[in-house]
């Protein structure tokens, strides 16, 4: 609520010193843009420019030229020391950079740092081609004919079992198979929100999920995550208490793009606040698959209310190309399976006998392990190389799960522009401007692990180091010359 006694600037300044007091915007991290700061405001983009001079003049905010706005490193301590404050939902116009950030994953003449992917060697590929061409020959009608819009249910059997150790165990019959995880994200968003409403994400986020938000014209309200414990879960109450969303979206295992996978008491108090304030989560849990230690599990696991809507896919963990995916809706399971039969009616027939004959063998099990230990090698052997050749003061947070590595370098840094330079040197990454609608880690870049760790490899990081501690150096202007 703008403060009707000001000035517009200085109620505006006013709110945004709020935020940066109650760590919504911690130090070092990058404001939204004077574009989307004049459209939340409903304001012009004077107001705006007047608004931060005066937050820089008290030094809350620096303004870096080609960069954009920052928190200060250390602004003054203030009154408002308080997390009870009105959140300030952004739109979202991410979908041409990272369009842009895609595009070079399909050259195949560079190292693939950028999009998140086991590398196929990784995958038993012949085990999968020589199931799936026995189950064409036996099953030729079941893979010719539409399968049940629930998905077939040797395979919705299979995924059920799946939760048998949970506390509150995945029905059958809530199960909904889709076409890849992002499906099963789509239709929960249509399912529980509306255009205009906002939705809660963790801070940094996968772009995927922004992309989403963005075409479905949903409003996002960013919540401070932690690198180690996962989203601000005091920060997310306020925001259910006062009503400020209509659903939250989170990753409780191996996160993309941090890696972390939340302490088992931390999804059970957020489950709880789900429950108690009537807002559904959406919980894409497509890494899941993948920690590299046994015994975590989803926050569904502890979902007695239904508010949960549980999205997981095997893309990530055995093969892209089946885009296979499922949805277990809770409470919403009757309004998603309606959404579902409209979007695309069911899901393929040969990609889901395919996976219930692998699971029902137990290869699917096995597979996973050797695939849990060799993520986790390479993960680590590629954190060694960037804390050993990055500039000095980057940081490196250690994943759970996955194959992502999500580097911090120093706060003055711009990855966009590291970018184009590792483009230029033939490696393709992923810079951390659209992991956050208000574009806030422009120094961060999300590194793909998902390939076993050679020579060529190794030199290629070492190389985006070498990059990185150029642009590091002051006053450093202009592309970088190949060598």
């Amino acid at each position: 609520m703008l403060d009707q006694d000001l000035y517009l600037y200085e109620s505006i300044s006013l709110q945004l010193r709020r935020h940066i007091e109650g760590g919504s915007y911690r130090p070092g991290q990058r404001l939204p843009s004077v574009r989307n700061l004049s459209r939340l405001f409903n304001t012009s983009v004077n107001t705006i420019i007047q608004c931060l001079r005066q937050l820089e003049q008290e030094n809350y905010i620096e303004v870096r030229a080609r960069s954009g706005t920052f928190v200060a490193a250390s602004p003054p301590a203030g009154l408002h020391g308080s997390t009870d404050f009105d959140p300030l939902p952004v739109e979202i116009s991410l979908s041409d950079d990272i369009l842009h950030y895609m595009e070079p994953h399909h050259q195949a003449d560079l190292v693939h740092l950028g999009i998140a992917l086991p590398h196929p060697r990784l995958m038993p590929m012949e085990r999968i081609m020589t199931t799936l061409r026995d189950i064409t020959r036996r099953q030729a009608r079941d893979v010719w004919d539409y399968s049940h819009p629930q998905g077939h249910q040797r395979f919705t059997l299979q995924l059920a079992r799946r939760s048998l150790h949970y506390p509150n165990p995945i029905s059958q019959d809530d199960v909904i198979i889709t076409n890849g995880c992002m499906e099963a994200i789509d239709l929960a968003l249509r399912t529980v929100t509306r255009p205009g409403d906002t939705v809660a994400v963790e801070s940094p986020t996968y772009y995927g999920t922004l992309l989403a938000l963005e075409v479905l014209r949903r409003k996002v309200l960013e919540i401070p995550t932690c690198p180690e414990r996962g989203i601000c879960l005091s920060t997310l109450e306020q925001a259910f208490k006062h009503r400020r969303v209509s659903a939250c979206i989170i990753s409780a295992n191996a996160q993309n793009p941090l890696g972390f996978s939340m302490p088992e008491q931390n999804k059970l108090k957020l489950v709880e606040l789900a429950s108690r304030h009537g807002i559904p989560v959406i919980e894409n849990d497509v890494w899941g698959d993948t920690l590299y230690t046994e015994g975590a599990m989803p926050a569904k696991a502890y979902d007695q209310a239904g508010m949960v809507v549980y999205c997981h896919s095997f893309s990530k963990s055995l093969m892209p190309g089946i885009r296979l995916g499922w949805v277990a809706p809770g409470r919403f399971h009757h309004r998603l399976r309606e959404l579902k039969l409209v979007s695309s009616i069911t899901t393929a027939s040969a990609p889901q006998l395919l996976m219930a004959r692998l699971m029902e063998s137990g290869f699917y099990a096995q597979h996973l392990s050797t695939l849990r230990l060799q993520l986790a090698k390479q993960a680590q052997q590629v954190r060694e190389v960037v804390l050993r050749c990055f500039p000095a003061g980057t940081r490196v947070h250690q994943p759970s799960g996955g194959c992502v590595l999500w580097v911090e370098l120093p706060s003055h840094m711009n990855t966009e522009i590291l970018f184009e330079d590792a483009l230029r040197a033939g490696i393709h990454i992923f810079p951390g401007s659209v992991f956050s609608p208000s574009q806030q880690y422009t120094h961060c870049l999300r590194l793909n692990v998902g390939s076993p760790v050679d020579t060529p490899l190794l030199k290629a990081v070492a190389r985006l180091g070498e990059l990185a501690r150029y642009r590091s150096a002051p006053r450093v202007e202009g592309p970088i010359a190949e060598h």
